[in-house]
Parts: structure tokens; C-alpha cells; sequence
């Protein structure tokens, strides 16, 4: 009689409850780095309590009943603080909700704190699901959903086990389930479990992701995310390196960050720069602590009345035909990275933009929350940018009046006098210097003289000036500067530190400046890596820089001026700037691989419209045509080739290779059935676990009811046929039922068996 499979008792179960629910809840916490909220002190006591409080779970039933008392007022007042003092809603009830799901982790649960914990941990998990767009989420998202499941198993099988609900038996069959070895469950449990079921159920998870894949890929796209009311709730903040105002160290702050920033797909890779330098702010006002946008230069942002797919651009839109789609992460900067001036801007879903004609910058009303992916179409990517306005003028016209800008975009320009009238037009020459000592300007302008005055125009200055600064310094990610009076970028200019991208910028808008050339500083990104794997670009914040933009008269235009040691001055006008893609550093490595993953996650999932609907569903298509069409190519050849051989003419040479063939197929075949699959039996009866899945005591069983079938069909007639079936059947009673030890050969067993019952057979059609 076989062993039934053993069951997990209620104290298993509830022992089994409380391991899931502790990964659950670690699992839903975890989630919460995927978002902007500043969470880490929540997250560090979930990561450092839970783990040790599901480990040991008698540590949950020692907390003292004034722990349990105080809990839930004390954590409303935390939550009541927090909201009083941060004003920001969502943030403070992702914080509560931290809150609520340690406690529920770490204090005891029965079935309805179960249900509860599942709940905070899905508010957690829904959130971020609003404002992340990672892959590795999608990957924990499917483990928690199978964790829930299994919560949900165990809740529903302790509760059918006990007769339902927590009545006082039910409570005391558990009692004492804290004392848990986790070795000992963890082998029970594998005794407990149906492997067969357990596939089964993987195999119906696996089929209902897929399913949502499927139904992902054939119903249209539409997108809500605009309007879902979370997205009103969270306020981002701008890294300070990529703000209006830029202190000196702000921008190598950011380079201290190794994670992605942006990642650039093109449609044409010989259309990269080979030093491409993605703009996001211009800075014109220079205030001794760093530069800052103007309030002038903040006013001329114009935002579009409504929200729209596709927006127009302002530039000269004179490069080839190239289409780049950047993926801007969350956590940078509401500016966009550009190149330069373009034609076009289409985002995925309706979007307001702000934009600044005069300066070629483009921006979000405020820093999204989650990663932002845009196409950009005639890009200029050489470094000069043409302004006919300022051509024409020599000074930047801004009217007086403003545009109705969005939060965020306040000028800072303090109103005029009460009573007098405001003037039509403000200026911006970009060529106030911000120096307040007269110490300082003569500095400045024996700099100039040693540099050689303005000379042909701003692209010579430049080039000038450049050369003077990498002579005088080198290049170093820190500030070192004595203590002293004065402007402290013109104590840098004047001595001979070392300085990073900032400083070599700002001294050489202030030495334009001096020497009478518009200049202004500019921050962004500069270069990247060519992901090999996914044919892509990636930025990351290491990446950040800051260069000036110098006006050529010459040119009309304004000119990109890096004078930081190791980057070309000023690009080469006039030639071929364009290197392709082989001229960036090569990504090949581990870590390629997985930002080529999430490259395709963002080609083809988050920036999925109806067109790459359409695509990926027409090239699935061909796809599988082209796999059935070969292998009946195959199969066709196949047969061919053996009629072929067949009606080809038979020699001696043919029939011995059709015999020998035959002879090891035959060979192969009575060899198995002689001794491999006794062999092959044996080798898995040494591993199996348990009885019941021993391949050696279930073929016995087999050949046990084969005889029987045999018998009934024809008894025996002669005591000879009788003791051979009696001896047959006791060595397949010692393999069914006895222990290994005492075990026969079970090849020798099972071909006495046969013999056995070919005799009764023959004997019955006789």
C-alpha cells in the first residue's frame, strides 16, 4: 500500500504565513526606490527589523503590550507632523504606509492582519507602478504577485484546516508555533508538495503573464498617466547642477553620480558627434557664488496653451534626416538635453513644453516623475547655433510683458518704482561681468591683455583664451583656493590651482566678457557610451558638464567654447564634424547588456504607440512564417535526399553500410532493454525522495499488475508455471515493498516477470 504524502499541520501553516508575509512585505517596501521619495530612514528600520523578526518570529510575541498600545496613535501623530511639515500628501502617505507594513510585519498576525498586510503592501507596489517604468519592478512586481498567491494559499488552507475563523481550538492546535526550524519546514513542506501541482500552477502564472502580454501587444495603446491624480501629489525637485541657479561645485557634484541619466537611441549612427554635448541651461548672470538665469532670460519661455503631442522647434534644421529618441530619467532636471536647435519635438503622450527661442532651450513645466522619452527631428549637433536676432541687434530684446508661465518659471526681477512707468523692452547683452571690486576688474583686464584682446572675433578669443586657462591650470574635480578678499573666480583665474569644468568655464565668460565678446555659460552633458548591445547611446549624471557659448560675429552665430584640458576649444567650423558613432567609447562589458535590456523595455514597451504596435506585430508575423517555412524546407529536403538515396543504384559497398547501420541500431536497442533502462531506473531510484516517486518500486508495481492480468486471463495448469510466477512476483514484492538493502538484480527481476507473463500469454492465445 503506498504511503499517502504527508500534509503541513497548523502550526506549519502559520509558520509558513509568517515567513510570506515578511518577504512580501519586504518586497512591497523595496519598491519604493524606484520613486523620488525621500523614504530612507523608513526603509532602513523595514530592512533592518523585518528580516530578524521573521527569522525569529518569537521576538514578535516578547514586545511588551505597551509597544502594541502606543503603535498606531504614535504613528498617526509621525504621519500628522509629517504632513504639517512637508505639505506634500503623497510622499507623507507612502510614509504611513512604511509605517503600517513594518509594524504589521513585526507584531503577530492571524488572518485578518494577513489581509491587511497584503492590502498596504499593494498600495505601495500600485504607486510606484504610477511613477516608475523599470524593468527590474516588472521582475519584483512578479515575484510579489506570486508571494501574495501564496499568502493567500496558506491563509485559505489554515482557515479550511482549523474549521474556519480563529475560535479558541483553532488557537490552541497553533500554540507554539513561534519555536519554527526553519530546516525542518522547509522539509516538510518539500514532502508536502505536489511537484506535478506545483508546475502546474508555475505553468498557469506563467500562461496569464503571457496572456497580459498578448492582450498588451493587440489592443490599442491610450495613455492616462497626464491626468492620474498621483502625479499631482509628489513634488520633484531639479538637481542643483541643473538649476537656474549654479553654485560653484554644484555640476561635479553630479559627476559624483555613476547611475543613467539619459539614454539616446538614433536612426542613423554617423550622425553622433564624436564629442556630442547635450544642452540644458543657459546661464547669464554671473553673481561672485556662480551663475544664474536672469529674470530676463527666464521670461523669454513661452509654454504652449495646451498639451500636445508634437511641438515645433527653432533652428536652422540643416542636418540629415536622423531621428533621435531620448529616454530622460526622473531625478535630473525638468530642462531637456538637446543638441542644438531642431525642427520637431514629438513626445509619447500629450505633454505642455516651455520654450525659449532666443536661447534654444526647451523645458518641462515642472521635473517629471518618471522617466520622460522624446523624438527629436533636425537636430543641430555642430555647437554653433544662429540668432539673427542678436545679429541684427547685438543685444538679446525681451518685452516686458509676460507670457503667463507656469509655476516654477518665476523671474525674480523685483518691480519697478511705484508710479513709474515700466519700459517696453529689457536687454540682455550677455556681457555684464558681476565683478564688484575695482581690484578684481583690472585683474581681468590684465588677463585680457596677456590673452590679446578680442582680436578676430569670438571664435579667435576663444581659442585664445582656451589655450591661456589649460596653460595656467589643470584639471582636478576639486577647488583648492587660499582664503582671501575678492571674487573667488577671479583668485582662480590668477593663480595656477588646478580646477574643474566649472571654473574653466566661468573664467572664460568672464575673460570674454572683459574683452567685449557676449559670452554665457552653459550646463548639460557631454559625450557618452556607445552600448554596443542595443545599438544605443548612454548618459549617464558622471557625464555632467559645463562649457560657455561665445558670440562670432564673423559666423552670426553663437559658439560652443569648452576650455576644459582634454576637449577641443571650439568646434571646427566648416567641416566634417560628424565621426559616427565609432568615435565614442565602446560599451561591451556585463553592464552594457543590462542597459541594452532596459533600452529595449523603453523601445518597445514604455514608448510603445500604435506604430511600434503595428511594427511588432508584423514582424512576429514574418517571424513565424519564416520559422515554419524552414523547417518544411528542411523536413522537404530531408525526404528528398532519403528517395534520393533509395532509388539511387544498391552496390555491395551500400548494402554492408545498411547493415552495419542496422546491426548497432538493433544492437542499441535489445542493449537498453536489457541493461541501460535497468541501469538508468537504478540511478534514478538512488536519488528519488520519497517511495512513491521511486522509478524502480512503480515499474515493480507495474509488472505486478501485469501478472495478475496474466493469471486471471489463464491460470497456471503445471506446478512448474506456478512457482515461476510465484517466484516472479516475490521478487517484485521485495523490489515494491522491501528495503533497498535487501533488494534483487531489478533487471534480472523485471526480465523473470516477463518471461512469466509471455509464457501465461502464449498459453492463453494457444
Amino acid at each position: 500500500m503506498e504511503n499517502p504524502r504527508p500534509q503541513l499541520s497548523l502550526v506549519e501553516l502559520r509558520q509558513l504565513r509568517w515567513l510570506l508575509g515578511g518577504l512580501l512585505g519586504m518586497l512591497s517596501a523595496w519598491t519604493v526606490f524606484y520613486m523620488e521619495v525621500d523614504a530612507l530612514l523608513a526603509l532602513a528600520v523595514i530592512t533592518a527589523t523585518v528580516p530578524v523578526f521573521t527569522l525569529f518570529p518569537r521576538l514578535s510575541s516578547a514586545l511588551p503590550p505597551l509597544v502594541h498600545r502606543l503603535a498606531f496613535p504614535v504613528i498617526v501623530v509621525v504621519f500628522a507632523l509629517d504632513m504639517w511639515s512637508t505639505r506634500e500628501p503623497l510622499p507623507a502617505m507612502i510614509r504611513l504606509d512604511l509605517m503600517l507594513l513594518c509594524y504589521r510585519c513585526v507584531a503577530p498576525r492571524g488572518r485578518r492582519e494577513d489581509l491587511q498586510l497584503i492590502l498596504l503592501a499593494l498600495f505601495v507596489v500600485v504607486v510606484t507602478g504610477v511613477f516608475t517604468v523599470s524593468i527590474a519592478f516588472v521582475a519584483q512586481i512578479l515575484v510579489f504577485t506570486a508571494a501574495a498567491l501564496a499568502l493567500l494559499l496558506a491563509v485559505t488552507l489554515s482557515d479550511a484546516r482549523s474549521g474556519g475563523g480563529r475560535s479558541r481550538s483553532a488557537a490552541s492546535a497553533d500554540a507554539g508555533w513561534e519555536r519554527v526550524s526553519w530546516r525542518e519546514l522547509f522539509g516538510r513542506l518539500r514532502a508536502a508538495v505536489d511537484l506535478r501541482v506545483v508546475a502546474l500552477g508555475a505553468a498557469l502564472f506563467a500562461g496569464v503573464v503571457a496572456l497580459s502580454a498578448v492582450l498588451f501587444l493587440a489592443l490599442p495603446r491610450f495613455e492616462i498617466s497626464n491626468e492620474f491624480f498621483l502625479d499631482r501629489l509628489i513634488t520633484k525637485t531639479t538637481r542643483t547642477g541643473f538649476s537656474e541657479n549654479v553654485s560653484f561645485q554644484d555640476v561635479v557634484d553630479i559627476q559624483q553620480d555613476t547611475s543613467v541619466a539619459l539614454m539616446i537611441d538614433v536612426s542613423d549612427p554617423g550622425a553622433v558627434p564624436s564629442e556630442p554635448y547635450w544642452r540644458m541651461l543657459v546661464l547669464d548672470e554671473y553673481s561672485g557664488r556662480g551663475f544664474r538665469m536672469s529674470g530676463e532670460l527666464l521670461s523669454t519661455f513661452v509654454s504652449t496653451r495646451e498639451k500636445m503631442n508634437t511641438h515645433g522647434g527653432f533652428g536652422r534644421s540643416r542636418d540629415s534626416d536622423a531621428v533621435w529618441t531620448l529616454y530622460f530619467q526622473p531625478g535630473v532636471s525638468k530642462y531637456l538635453p538637446l543638441a542644438g536647435g531642431f525642427r520637431r519635438l514629438t513626445f509619447g503622450e500629450p505633454q505642455a513644453l516651455l520654450q525659449s527661442p532666443a536661447v534654444r532651450l526647451s523645458s518641462l513645466p515642472a521635473e517629471p516623475a518618471k522617466m520622460v522619452a522624446y523624438r527629436v527631428e533636425g537636430m543641430d549637433t555642430d555647437g554653433i547655433l544662429r540668432d539673427r536676432e542678436f545679429a541684427r541687434e547685438g543685444r538679446l530684446l525681451v518685452p516686458s510683458r509676460r507670457f503667463g508661465l507656469e509655476p516654477g518659471f518665476e523671474t525674480g526681477m523685483a518691480p519697478g518704482p511705484e508710479g513709474e512707468p515700466e519700459p517696453a523692452t529689457r536687454e540682455i547683452t550677455f556681457l555684464n561681468i558681476g565683478v564688484e571690486l575695482d581690484s578684481d576688474r583690472r585683474l581681468l583686464d590684465e588677463f585680457v591683455r596677456q590673452i590679446g584682446g578680442a582680436g578676430e572675433g569670438g571664435a579667435d578669443f576663444a581659442r585664445r583664451a582656451g589655450v591661456w586657462l589649460q596653460e595656467r591650470h589643470s584639471y582636478s574635480l576639486t577647488m583648492r583656493l587660499e582664503p582671501g578678499d575678492g571674487d573667488p573666480l577671479v583668485r582662480w583665474l590668477a593663480s595656477r590651482e588646478p580646477g574643474h569644468c566649472e571654473l574653466f568655464a566661468g573664467g572664460l565668460v568672464l575673460l570674454a566678457r572683459t574683452a567685449g565678446v557676449p559670452a554665457r555659460l552653459v550646463t548639460g552633458f557631454k559625450g557618452g557610451v556607445w552600448n554596443a548591445t542595443s545599438g544605443s547611446i548612454t548618459v549617464r549624471n558622471s557625464d555632467a558638464h559645463a562649457w560657455a557659448e561665445i558670440w562670432d560675429e564673423e559666423l552670426g552665430s553663437w559658439l560652443r567654447a569648452d576650455a576644459t584640458p582634454g576637449a577641443s576649444i571650439t568646434p571646427a567650423a566648416g567641416s566634417d564634424y560628424r565621426n559616427g558613432a565609432a568615435s565614442l567609447e565602446q560599451d561591451r562589458g556585463w553592464g552594457a547588456r543590462i542597459d541594452g535590456l532596459r533600452m529595449f523595455w523603453y523601445r518597445r514597451i514604455v514608448n510603445f504607440d500604435q506604430q511600434s504596435q503595428v511594427q511588432l506585430l508584423r514582424a512576429t508575423k514574418d517571424s513565424l512564417r519564416q520559422m515554419v517555412r524552414s523547417a518544411r524546407e528542411t523536413a522537404e529536403d530531408a525526404i528528398r535526399s532519403v528517395i534520393d538515396w533509395a532509388r539511387s543504384p544498391w552496390d555491395f559497398s551500400r548494402f554492408v553500410a545498411l547493415g552495419l547501420a542496422s546491426s548497432a541500431l538493433l544492437g542499441g536497442v535489445i542493449f537498453w532493454r536489457r541493461s541501460g533502462r535497468a541501469w538508468w531506473m537504478g540511478w534514478r531510484s538512488r536519488r528519488a525522495a520519497s517511495h512513491r516517486r521511486d522509478p524502480v518500486r512503480i515499474e515493480a508495481s507495474r509488472w505486478l499488475g501485469r501478472l495478475d492480468r496474466a493469471e486471471r486471463q489463464r491460470p497456471a495448469a503445471t506446478r512448474e508455471e506456478k512457482a515461476e510466477i510465484e517466484a516472479a512476483r516475490a521478487q517484485l514484492l521485495r523490489l515494491r515493498f522491501g528495503a533497498r538493502e535487501g533488494w534483487p538484480v531489478p533487471g534480472a527481476a523485471f526480465r523473470q516477470a516477463r518471461k512469466a507473463a509471455r509464457s501465461l500469454s502464449a498459453r492463453a492465445r494457444g
